[in-house]
């Protein structure tokens, strides 16, 4: 019979494991409750994946950069290792701006940094 011996347990220290998820809700909740309270705004200037993707989604008024920043929750060559198929090339099929400001997640696109940021402050 083999027996293993417990030597580590990841997770008991601060941003780790459990902890890391408990915070990122605790995020999620603030920036919902957030959009009833103040103006909310998220800038897209680059790849947002996971509870990044979820906070953009929140926060219901986003600017995206034109290129290299899709808004996913996991990227495309995770979904084609799921399915068995190579159906996504690049991330952008999955959350780029054609598909995010088309479908009402992005309500503003741009072409650079500056002229986002320029979006943003006639936003406000």
């Amino acid at each position: 019979e083999e027996v293993f011996k417990i030597t580590d347990i990841i997770g008991s220290e601060p941003d780790l494991g459990v902890e890391n998820l408990k915070g990122s809700g605790l995020i999620a909740g603030e920036t919902s409750s957030a959009y009833d309270d103040i103006f909310t705004l998220t800038l897209v200037l680059g790849r947002t994946v996971g509870i990044g993707a979820y906070l953009v989604r929140l926060g219901q008024r986003t600017i995206q950069k034109t290129t290299s920043s899709p808004i996913i929750l996991t990227g495309y060559q995770a979904l084609n290792k799921l399915m068995g198929v190579d159906v996504y090339s690049t991330n952008d099929q999955l959350g780029g701006p054609a598909i995010m400001y088309n479908n009402g997640i992005s309500h503003i696109t741009n072409n650079d940094h500056l002229s986002a940021v320029t979006s943003a402050q006639k936003t406000t």
